[in-house]
C-alpha cells in the first residue's frame, strides 16, 4: 500500500505530457516550480520583459513541450502572443497582431 502511494505521489509531481491536461491545475505546476521542473511565470517575465500591459497568462502542453502562453499590449497599443518554454526560459514563437 505504501509503494502504491509513493508512486502516485511521484507521477503527479512528474512532469509527462502523455499523463497530463492541456493545462496543468495550480497544484501541480506549484509541485513543478517548486522542484525546478519550470521556471516560475515571474522567472519567465524578469528573463524576457514584455514592454507593456500583460494580459493573460496560460500554461499549456503544444507539441510536448509546457509552455507559457503570455498575451499583452505594448505601450501603442499593439496585441502580441508568445510562446515560453517553461523549462528553459526559450521563446520559441513570438507573434504580433496589428489593430
Amino acid at each position: 500500500m505504501k509503494i502504491t502511494w509513493l508512486f502516485l505521489a511521484m507521477a503527479v509531481g512528474t512532469i509527462n505530457p502523455a499523463l497530463a491536461e492541456k493545462h496543468p491545475n495550480a497544484a501541480q505546476v506549484r509541485a513543478w516550480v517548486e522542484q525546478g521542473e519550470i521556471l516560475s511565470l515571474e522567472s519567465i517575465l524578469q528573463r524576457t520583459p514584455l514592454g507593456g500591459e500583460l494580459l493573460d497568462a496560460e500554461l499549456e502542453w503544444e507539441n510536448g513541450i509546457l509552455t507559457y502562453e503570455l498575451k499583452w499590449l505594448d505601450v501603442q497599443g499593439q496585441r502580441h502572443e508568445a510562446y515560453v518554454n517553461a523549462r528553459t526560459g526559450e521563446v520559441i514563437k513570438d507573434e504580433s497582431k496589428h489593430h
